[in-house]
Protein backbone atom coordinates (compact mmCIF):
# COMPACT_ATOMS: atom_id res chain seq x y z
CA UNK A 1 0.00 0.00 0.00
CA UNK A 2 1.17 3.26 -1.23
CA UNK A 3 2.16 5.90 1.43
CA UNK A 4 0.63 9.25 1.73
CA UNK A 5 2.09 12.82 2.14
CA UNK A 6 0.77 12.63 5.23
CA UNK A 7 2.31 9.30 6.80
CA UNK A 8 5.74 10.72 5.05
CA UNK A 9 5.55 13.83 6.78
CA UNK A 10 3.98 11.72 10.21
CA UNK A 11 7.46 9.89 9.92
CA UNK A 12 9.65 13.00 10.09
CA UNK A 13 7.96 14.27 13.50
CA UNK A 14 10.68 15.15 15.94
CA UNK A 15 9.54 15.59 19.74
CA UNK A 16 10.05 20.02 20.52
CA UNK A 17 8.86 22.53 23.26
CA UNK A 18 6.62 25.36 22.48
CA UNK A 19 7.71 28.19 25.21
CA UNK A 20 5.15 30.16 26.28
CA UNK A 21 5.68 33.94 27.31
CA UNK A 22 3.38 35.09 30.61
CA UNK A 23 1.26 38.14 29.05
CA UNK A 24 3.03 41.20 31.13
CA UNK A 25 6.21 41.50 32.51
CA UNK A 26 6.85 40.96 36.00
CA UNK A 27 9.35 42.82 38.29
CA UNK A 28 13.01 41.93 38.21
CA UNK A 29 12.79 40.49 41.66
CA UNK A 30 10.06 37.97 40.64
CA UNK A 31 11.62 34.51 41.45
CA UNK A 32 11.06 32.63 37.64
CA UNK A 33 13.89 30.39 37.27
CA UNK A 34 12.77 30.45 33.22
CA UNK A 35 12.11 33.66 31.74
CA UNK A 36 12.79 35.93 28.97
CA UNK A 37 14.23 39.70 29.04
CA UNK A 38 15.08 40.93 32.74
CA UNK A 39 18.48 40.08 34.24
CA UNK A 40 20.50 36.76 34.19
CA UNK A 41 20.67 34.72 37.75
CA UNK A 42 24.36 34.30 36.56
CA UNK A 43 26.90 31.90 38.65
CA UNK A 44 29.69 34.16 40.17
CA UNK A 45 32.22 32.63 38.04
CA UNK A 46 30.66 33.83 34.97
CA UNK A 47 31.05 36.46 33.18
CA UNK A 48 28.91 38.72 31.48
CA UNK A 49 29.77 38.15 27.53
CA UNK A 50 31.02 40.82 25.38
CA UNK A 51 30.99 40.47 21.83
CA UNK A 52 32.41 42.70 18.67
CA UNK A 53 29.16 44.48 17.27
CA UNK A 54 28.43 46.86 14.43
CA UNK A 55 27.18 50.16 16.00
CA UNK A 56 27.76 53.74 14.45
CA UNK A 57 28.89 51.82 11.46
CA UNK A 58 32.12 50.52 12.99
CA UNK A 59 33.34 47.39 14.66
CA UNK A 60 32.88 48.15 18.99
CA UNK A 61 33.37 45.35 21.57
CA UNK A 62 30.12 45.60 23.78
CA UNK A 63 28.47 43.40 26.44
CA UNK A 64 25.69 41.68 24.47
CA UNK A 65 21.98 41.99 25.43
CA UNK A 66 21.16 39.14 27.81
CA UNK A 67 18.00 36.89 25.55
CA UNK A 68 16.59 34.31 28.14
CA UNK A 69 17.48 32.32 31.11
CA UNK A 70 16.24 28.43 31.20
CA UNK A 71 15.80 26.52 33.60
CA UNK A 72 16.27 23.12 32.06
CA UNK A 73 14.55 21.35 35.29
CA UNK A 74 11.48 22.66 34.44
CA UNK A 75 11.80 21.89 30.10
CA UNK A 76 9.71 18.60 29.45
CA UNK A 77 11.76 15.86 27.85
CA UNK A 78 12.26 13.29 30.28
CA UNK A 79 13.81 9.89 28.62
CA UNK A 80 13.89 11.76 24.34
CA UNK A 81 15.67 15.25 25.17
CA UNK A 82 19.51 15.62 24.12
CA UNK A 83 19.23 18.42 26.52
CA UNK A 84 20.70 18.05 30.27
CA UNK A 85 18.38 17.84 32.12
CA UNK A 86 18.94 19.57 35.13
CA UNK A 87 21.50 23.28 34.82
CA UNK A 88 20.34 26.74 33.60
CA UNK A 89 21.03 28.03 30.39
CA UNK A 90 21.20 31.78 29.57
CA UNK A 91 21.11 33.18 26.15
CA UNK A 92 23.23 36.18 25.19
CA UNK A 93 23.01 37.91 21.69
CA UNK A 94 23.74 41.37 19.83
CA UNK A 95 20.53 43.35 19.50
CA UNK A 96 22.35 44.67 16.69
CA UNK A 97 20.74 42.82 13.55
CA UNK A 98 20.89 45.32 10.68
CA UNK A 99 22.79 43.47 8.27
CA UNK A 100 23.86 40.43 10.82
CA UNK A 101 22.61 37.46 9.07
CA UNK A 102 25.01 35.34 11.99
CA UNK A 103 24.55 37.83 15.28
CA UNK A 104 27.34 37.49 18.05
CA UNK A 105 26.17 35.48 20.57
CA UNK A 106 27.08 33.52 23.93
CA UNK A 107 25.30 30.79 25.10
CA UNK A 108 26.38 29.96 29.21
CA UNK A 109 25.49 26.78 30.99
CA UNK A 110 25.75 25.99 34.69
CA UNK A 111 25.05 22.91 36.46
CA UNK A 112 22.61 24.31 39.05
CA UNK A 113 19.18 25.90 39.35
CA UNK A 114 17.77 28.63 37.76
CA UNK A 115 17.26 30.46 41.28
CA UNK A 116 20.14 29.51 43.41
CA UNK A 117 21.86 33.19 42.48
CA UNK A 118 20.85 36.77 42.90
CA UNK A 119 20.47 39.09 39.93
CA UNK A 120 23.40 39.98 37.67
CA UNK A 121 22.98 44.07 37.30
CA UNK A 122 23.95 45.21 33.71
CA UNK A 123 27.18 46.11 33.01
CA UNK A 124 28.54 49.53 32.23
CA UNK A 125 28.77 48.44 28.50
CA UNK A 126 26.45 47.06 27.59
CA UNK A 127 24.72 48.60 24.58
CA UNK A 128 21.16 50.14 23.78
CA UNK A 129 18.80 47.61 22.63
CA UNK A 130 18.92 47.86 18.86
CA UNK A 131 22.46 49.58 19.22
CA UNK A 132 23.21 53.42 19.82
CA UNK A 133 21.96 54.96 16.16
CA UNK A 134 20.10 51.28 15.03
CA UNK A 135 17.14 51.86 12.92
CA UNK A 136 15.34 49.92 15.41
CA UNK A 137 16.16 52.04 18.60
CA UNK A 138 13.73 53.21 20.31
CA UNK A 139 15.03 57.04 20.56
CA UNK A 140 12.34 58.35 22.85
CA UNK A 141 13.93 56.02 25.90
CA UNK A 142 17.23 57.49 27.46
CA UNK A 143 19.99 55.05 27.72
CA UNK A 144 21.51 56.97 30.89
CA UNK A 145 18.18 57.07 32.85
CA UNK A 146 15.91 53.99 31.47
CA UNK A 147 16.69 50.64 32.67
CA UNK A 148 14.65 49.32 29.63
CA UNK A 149 16.39 51.00 27.17
CA UNK A 150 19.29 48.44 27.47
CA UNK A 151 17.34 45.64 29.78
CA UNK A 152 14.21 43.86 27.92
CA UNK A 153 11.17 43.56 30.20
CA UNK A 154 11.65 40.32 32.49
CA UNK A 155 8.41 37.64 30.84
CA UNK A 156 8.09 34.17 33.12
CA UNK A 157 8.01 31.72 30.45
CA UNK A 158 6.37 28.24 30.78
CA UNK A 159 6.68 24.81 28.54
CA UNK A 160 4.37 22.53 26.33
CA UNK A 161 5.35 19.76 24.58
CA UNK A 162 4.39 18.91 20.76
CA UNK A 163 5.98 17.11 17.89
CA UNK A 164 7.64 19.51 14.90
CA UNK A 165 7.12 18.44 11.34
CA UNK A 166 9.80 18.41 8.23
CA UNK A 167 8.28 20.59 5.52
CA UNK A 168 8.50 23.55 3.60
CA UNK A 169 5.59 25.45 1.78
CA UNK A 170 2.87 22.72 2.06
CA UNK A 171 -0.68 22.43 2.98
CA UNK A 172 -0.54 18.89 4.44
CA UNK A 173 2.26 19.45 6.25
CA UNK A 174 0.50 22.38 7.18
CA UNK A 175 -2.61 21.00 8.22
CA UNK A 176 -0.67 18.52 10.42
CA UNK A 177 0.92 21.94 12.24
CA UNK A 178 -2.17 23.21 13.14
CA UNK A 179 -3.42 20.08 14.69
CA UNK A 180 -0.67 19.52 17.04
CA UNK A 181 -0.67 23.14 18.27
CA UNK A 182 -3.79 23.39 18.84
CA UNK A 183 -3.36 20.05 20.89
CA UNK A 184 -0.61 21.86 22.82
CA UNK A 185 -2.15 25.04 22.59
CA UNK A 186 -5.99 24.62 22.55
CA UNK A 187 -8.16 26.67 19.65
CA UNK A 188 -7.26 29.23 20.00
CA UNK A 189 -9.03 32.93 20.40
CA UNK A 190 -10.59 34.70 17.74
CA UNK A 191 -7.93 37.25 16.03
CA UNK A 192 -8.66 40.90 17.00
CA UNK A 193 -6.60 43.56 15.68
CA UNK A 194 -4.29 45.67 18.12
CA UNK A 195 -5.88 48.56 19.51
CA UNK A 196 -2.87 50.78 19.11
CA UNK A 197 -0.75 49.28 16.32
CA UNK A 198 -0.96 51.80 13.22
CA UNK A 199 -3.72 53.67 15.08
CA UNK A 200 -4.42 56.84 13.39
CA UNK A 201 -3.99 60.45 14.77
CA UNK A 202 -7.84 60.88 14.18
CA UNK A 203 -8.71 57.76 16.53
CA UNK A 204 -7.14 58.88 19.46
CA UNK A 205 -8.42 62.65 19.16
CA UNK A 206 -11.99 60.31 19.83
CA UNK A 207 -10.39 58.01 22.77
CA UNK A 208 -9.77 60.76 26.02
CA UNK A 209 -8.04 58.11 27.88
CA UNK A 210 -5.17 59.05 27.62
CA UNK A 211 -2.58 60.84 28.96
CA UNK A 212 -2.94 58.86 32.02
CA UNK A 213 0.41 59.53 34.63
CA UNK A 214 3.76 61.57 33.81
CA UNK A 215 5.53 58.92 32.74
CA UNK A 216 3.71 58.42 29.32
CA UNK A 217 3.58 62.10 29.07
CA UNK A 218 7.55 62.06 29.94
CA UNK A 219 8.24 59.61 26.87
CA UNK A 220 5.83 61.14 24.30
CA UNK A 221 7.21 64.14 24.66
CA UNK A 222 11.13 62.48 24.12
CA UNK A 223 9.57 60.74 21.13
CA UNK A 224 8.35 64.38 19.52
CA UNK A 225 11.74 65.82 21.13
CA UNK A 226 13.95 63.10 18.90
CA UNK A 227 12.29 63.45 15.98
CA UNK A 228 12.39 66.89 15.92
CA UNK A 229 16.23 67.40 16.90
CA UNK A 230 16.57 64.59 13.81
CA UNK A 231 14.26 66.34 11.41
CA UNK A 232 16.57 69.70 11.90
CA UNK A 233 19.76 68.27 11.59
CA UNK A 234 19.47 65.86 8.15
CA UNK A 235 16.71 67.79 6.68
CA UNK A 236 14.70 65.59 4.06
CA UNK A 237 17.20 63.62 2.52
CA UNK A 238 19.78 65.72 1.78
CA UNK A 239 17.39 68.37 0.65
CA UNK A 240 18.15 71.69 3.17
CA UNK A 241 15.61 72.57 5.19
CA UNK A 242 13.38 75.83 4.39
CA UNK A 243 13.85 78.93 6.70
CA UNK A 244 10.20 77.99 7.09
CA UNK A 245 10.69 74.74 8.45
CA UNK A 246 13.53 75.86 10.59
CA UNK A 247 11.37 78.00 12.36
CA UNK A 248 8.23 75.84 12.96
CA UNK A 249 10.64 72.64 13.76
CA UNK A 250 12.79 75.13 16.44
CA UNK A 251 8.96 76.04 17.60
CA UNK A 252 7.97 72.57 18.31
CA UNK A 253 10.96 71.95 19.91
CA UNK A 254 10.67 74.55 22.44
CA UNK A 255 7.22 73.41 23.02
CA UNK A 256 8.63 69.81 24.17
CA UNK A 257 11.25 71.26 26.22
CA UNK A 258 9.00 73.06 28.57
CA UNK A 259 6.75 69.91 28.69
CA UNK A 260 9.95 67.94 30.07
CA UNK A 261 10.71 70.63 32.31
CA UNK A 262 7.31 70.28 33.76
CA UNK A 263 7.49 66.39 33.57
CA UNK A 264 10.87 66.51 35.88
CA UNK A 265 8.88 68.16 38.87
CA UNK A 266 6.64 65.26 39.02
CA UNK A 267 6.48 61.72 39.73
CA UNK A 268 6.23 59.54 37.03
CA UNK A 269 3.47 57.29 38.49
CA UNK A 270 1.14 60.18 39.70
CA UNK A 271 -2.16 60.41 37.55
CA UNK A 272 -2.86 63.71 34.97
CA UNK A 273 -5.44 66.31 36.57
CA UNK A 274 -8.06 67.00 33.68
CA UNK A 275 -6.73 70.60 33.07
CA UNK A 276 -3.37 69.02 32.38
CA UNK A 277 -4.57 66.30 30.42
CA UNK A 278 -7.05 68.91 27.94
CA UNK A 279 -3.69 70.76 27.71
CA UNK A 280 -1.32 67.96 26.67
CA UNK A 281 -3.94 66.35 24.35
CA UNK A 282 -4.37 69.77 22.39
CA UNK A 283 -0.43 70.26 22.53
CA UNK A 284 -0.04 67.08 21.04
CA UNK A 285 -2.60 67.49 17.73
CA UNK A 286 -0.88 70.49 17.32
CA UNK A 287 2.23 68.65 16.37
CA UNK A 288 0.49 65.82 14.60
CA UNK A 289 -0.86 68.72 12.42
CA UNK A 290 2.18 70.84 12.46
CA UNK A 291 3.93 67.64 10.82
CA UNK A 292 1.35 66.93 8.55
CA UNK A 293 2.02 70.56 6.88
CA UNK A 294 5.95 69.81 7.03
CA UNK A 295 4.98 66.33 4.29
CA UNK A 296 7.95 66.31 1.96
CA UNK A 297 10.17 68.72 3.54
CA UNK A 298 11.49 66.80 6.91
CA UNK A 299 11.94 62.89 7.25
CA UNK A 300 9.26 62.28 9.73
CA UNK A 301 5.37 61.62 9.12
CA UNK A 302 2.74 62.88 11.02
CA UNK A 303 1.86 59.09 11.19
CA UNK A 304 5.07 58.33 13.35
CA UNK A 305 4.05 60.63 16.12
CA UNK A 306 0.69 58.53 15.89
CA UNK A 307 2.63 55.04 16.13
CA UNK A 308 5.13 56.30 18.62
CA UNK A 309 1.71 57.43 21.44
CA UNK A 310 0.86 53.65 20.68
CA UNK A 311 4.29 52.23 21.79
CA UNK A 312 4.77 55.03 24.72
CA UNK A 313 1.22 53.55 26.37
CA UNK A 314 1.96 49.88 25.95
CA UNK A 315 5.47 50.95 27.19
CA UNK A 316 3.89 52.61 30.05
CA UNK A 317 1.86 49.97 31.50
CA UNK A 318 4.92 47.08 31.05
CA UNK A 319 6.74 49.72 33.37
CA UNK A 320 3.39 49.90 35.38
CA UNK A 321 3.30 46.02 35.75
CA UNK A 322 7.00 45.85 37.01
CA UNK A 323 6.85 48.90 39.64
CA UNK A 324 3.60 46.46 41.39
CA UNK A 325 1.69 49.61 40.66
CA UNK A 326 -2.37 48.18 40.28
CA UNK A 327 -2.64 48.46 36.99
CA UNK A 328 -6.55 48.25 36.94
CA UNK A 329 -6.92 51.25 39.24
CA UNK A 330 -4.03 53.39 37.45
CA UNK A 331 -4.61 52.25 33.43
CA UNK A 332 -7.50 51.85 30.99
CA UNK A 333 -8.90 48.82 31.31
CA UNK A 334 -8.88 48.38 27.01
CA UNK A 335 -5.15 49.64 27.35
CA UNK A 336 -4.01 46.94 29.89
CA UNK A 337 -6.14 43.96 27.54
CA UNK A 338 -4.80 45.16 24.16
CA UNK A 339 -1.67 44.26 25.48
CA UNK A 340 -2.35 41.46 27.30
CA UNK A 341 -4.05 39.78 24.43
CA UNK A 342 -1.16 40.32 21.97
CA UNK A 343 0.39 36.67 23.64
CA UNK A 344 -2.97 34.84 23.56
CA UNK A 345 -2.68 32.18 20.91
CA UNK A 346 -5.04 33.12 17.98
CA UNK A 347 -7.15 30.48 15.76
CA UNK A 348 -4.66 29.28 12.81
CA UNK A 349 -5.57 29.02 9.78
CA UNK A 350 -3.68 25.80 7.10
CA UNK A 351 -2.36 28.18 5.56
CA UNK A 352 -0.63 29.21 8.63
CA UNK A 353 0.69 26.06 9.11
CA UNK A 354 2.07 25.45 5.59
CA UNK A 355 3.95 28.82 6.08
CA UNK A 356 4.70 28.33 9.59
CA UNK A 357 3.71 31.67 9.78
CA UNK A 358 1.22 32.33 13.35
CA UNK A 359 -0.39 36.02 14.15
CA UNK A 360 0.97 34.76 17.76
CA UNK A 361 4.33 34.23 18.26
CA UNK A 362 5.82 31.07 18.38
CA UNK A 363 8.82 30.31 20.00
CA UNK A 364 10.33 26.95 20.79
CA UNK A 365 12.78 24.70 21.96
CA UNK A 366 14.18 21.89 19.79
CA UNK A 367 12.15 20.30 16.67
CA UNK A 368 12.69 21.41 13.62
CA UNK A 369 12.27 25.19 14.23
CA UNK A 370 10.66 27.63 11.65
CA UNK A 371 12.05 31.08 9.48
CA UNK A 372 11.57 32.95 6.31
CA UNK A 373 14.35 31.80 4.93
CA UNK A 374 17.11 28.85 5.23
CA UNK A 375 18.29 28.44 8.57
CA UNK A 376 16.05 25.69 9.32
CA UNK A 377 17.43 23.84 5.92
CA UNK A 378 21.12 25.12 7.02
CA UNK A 379 20.94 23.85 10.30
CA UNK A 380 18.91 20.97 9.88
CA UNK A 381 21.93 18.50 11.49
CA UNK A 382 22.24 20.60 14.45
CA UNK A 383 19.62 20.98 17.50
CA UNK A 384 17.65 24.17 18.05
CA UNK A 385 18.39 25.15 21.73
CA UNK A 386 15.83 27.93 21.14
CA UNK A 387 13.91 29.70 18.84
CA UNK A 388 12.56 33.57 19.61
CA UNK A 389 10.05 34.48 17.45
CA UNK A 390 9.71 38.40 16.56
CA UNK A 391 7.10 39.22 19.27
CA UNK A 392 4.76 42.69 19.63
CA UNK A 393 6.50 42.23 23.62
CA UNK A 394 9.42 42.79 22.87
CA UNK A 395 11.30 46.18 21.86
CA UNK A 396 11.74 47.38 18.29
CA UNK A 397 15.14 45.26 18.15
CA UNK A 398 12.73 42.18 17.33
CA UNK A 399 9.52 43.20 17.81
CA UNK A 400 8.55 42.17 14.23
CA UNK A 401 6.77 39.09 14.52
CA UNK A 402 8.26 38.44 10.52
CA UNK A 403 11.45 37.86 12.53
CA UNK A 404 13.32 35.29 14.22
CA UNK A 405 16.06 34.35 16.26
CA UNK A 406 17.77 31.24 16.46
CA UNK A 407 20.71 29.62 18.73
CA UNK A 408 21.81 26.47 17.25
CA UNK A 409 24.66 23.51 18.43
CA UNK A 410 26.19 20.61 16.95
CA UNK A 411 25.39 17.16 18.55
CA UNK A 412 28.56 16.25 19.23
CA UNK A 413 29.26 19.65 21.35
CA UNK A 414 25.98 19.36 22.94
CA UNK A 415 26.96 15.65 24.22
CA UNK A 416 30.27 17.08 25.68
CA UNK A 417 28.32 20.24 26.88
CA UNK A 418 30.42 22.39 25.03
CA UNK A 419 28.00 25.67 24.55
CA UNK A 420 31.01 27.82 23.45
CA UNK A 421 29.96 26.05 20.00
CA UNK A 422 26.84 27.74 19.68
CA UNK A 423 25.52 29.89 16.54
CA UNK A 424 22.74 32.32 16.70
CA UNK A 425 20.99 33.01 13.10
CA UNK A 426 18.42 35.82 12.61
CA UNK A 427 15.92 35.92 9.53
CA UNK A 428 13.32 38.51 8.44
CA UNK A 429 10.76 38.68 6.12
Amino acid sequence: MARSEQDEIEETALPAVLVRRSDLPVPLAHPARSFFGGLPKLPPKFDWPTAEVMANEKPETVALTFVAQIDLAEVPGAGWSPLPTRGTLYFFCSSVFVGEGHPPCRVLYSPTDGGVYPDRAPPPDLMPLAGTDGDSQVRWLDPNLDLHSRVEFKYPVSFRPFRDFYFREDAVGGELMVKELCRALGPGEAHENDLLQFRAASEYEKDEDWPFNWLLITYVVRSVLSHVQRDLTRGYYGKPLTDEATVELKRLRAGAIGWLERCRALTPMDDVDPDTKASFRSWWFKIVHAYEKLDGQVPTYAGTIAHDLGNAINHTIRCMATQDVDISDHAPSSYVANLARQNHWKTPTVNDGKHRHFRTALHQMLGYGSGPQDATEVHLEDVLLLQIQGDLAFFDWHSNIGGVLHFWIGRDALDQRDFSQVVATFECD
